[in-house]
């Protein structure tokens, strides 16, 4: 009785997979041929029509997937996904980049960052900070042609920074548990919990840090020192000496980060799409930018999107609330970050 019970409901659940993809593609078609442009227009995104594409970067920065089977639009993977997804799309004239993050792991970081100059090289791209912009979300920001921030953003945080847990006290005097480890060379359990941290460790993790904060400081120095462009939109120049200055882990707001020339101008989203619609049209000559809708790019359409937001609704929030007071040096422990905790 009970395995005719589970074959009908494996049966149910197909069956339902199947009309809600069916109503989903419907709708996804409906939704994406009523997008709204800049004057108010409604638009066709697969038109042969020129577009903005707005991607949001939201949260920290990894190459980790959501546990949710829905996934996180505004994640990083969403994000890389959406950027390569812009460079052949060719209705595409330029890219708004809203950036909320205090940053995450080195490699996602990268792999963005390198998307964003592939991407420069066809298109303009403007970033827009929200929030905060911070380490990894700055090296990010570094890419794109133009920033612009609000007064009060947090920008900065630029470095490297790698946590170290050592539980030998916890674990030997507390709970009475011993670890043996057989390794193949001394550095094999780098840093490992068990032990305290020796100084030879100590030294070729320094090495490391130091390391990629100078990948760090050359990736600003490519993507931002020396950009050069003939854009007539705002750009305010930042100097090899005011980034190794300030480049010690402190946050500025936006209004600081302009002076210093770690943004271009002050200002919001309707600053960053102006500016970004100026570029467009100056590089593909077009008489105006009124015909420039601006579509969001990695934004689920139709019952996904009903589905997320019903997801999200239903996620305990307390639960949200622990997940993110654990510091993001904790989840990823042993590995260098971009990132301000």
């Amino acid at each position: 009785m009970s395995k005719r019970i589970i074959a009908s409901a494996i049966i149910g659940l197909c069956l339902l997979s199947l009309i809600i993809g069916i109503i989903n593609t419907v709708i996804t078609k409906s939704e994406r041929s009523n997008e709204i442009s800049k004057s108010g227009n409604f638009k066709n995104i697969f038109s042969s029509g020129n577009k903005i594409a707005l991607i949001s970067l939201q949260g920290t920065i990894s190459s980790e997937i959501s546990g949710d089977f829905l996934g996180d639009k505004n994640s990083a993977e969403n994000t890389r996904k959406a950027l390569v997804k812009a460079i052949e799309d060719s209705s595409v004239k330029g890219i708004l980049l809203k950036i909320n993050s205090p940053g995450g792991t080195v490699g996602m970081s990268q792999e963005i960052y390198s998307t964003i100059l592939r991407l420069r090289e066809k298109k303009p791209v403007v970033v827009s900070m929200s929030d905060l912009a911070a380490s990894g979300g700055y090296y990010i920001a570094s890419a794109a042609d133009r920033i612009y921030a609000e007064p009060g953003s947090l920008v900065g945080s630029i470095g490297v920074i790698m946590n170290t847990i050592n539980a030998q006290n916890l674990l030997n005097n507390k709970l009475g548990i011993q670890s043996t480890v057989i390794k193949s060379g001394k550095f094999k359990d780098l840093a490992s919990p068990y032990r305290p941290i020796t100084f030879e460790e100590k030294e070729l993790l320094q090495n490391l840090i130091n390391n990629t904060y100078d990948q760090f400081l050359d990736a600003i120095i490519k993507g931002r020192i020396d950009r050069k462009d003939n854009y007539k939109v705002k750009k305010t120049a930042l100097t090899v000496e005011t980034l190794k200055k300030y480049a010690d882990g402190r946050v500025f707001t936006g209004q600081i980060a302009q002076k210093l020339g770690f943004v271009d101008s002050v200002g919001g989203i309707y600053e960053a799409q102006n500016a970004v619609c100026e570029m467009a049209k100056s590089k593909y000559k077009l008489s105006s930018t009124a015909d420039l809708p601006i579509v969001n790019y990695n934004k689920p359409s139709g019952l996904r999107e009903l589905f997320l937001g019903v997801s999200e609704s239903m996620t305990p929030k307390k639960d949200v609330m622990i997940i993110n007071s654990i510091p993001f040096s904790v989840k990823y422990p042993h590995q260098p970050l971009f990132v301000w905790e």
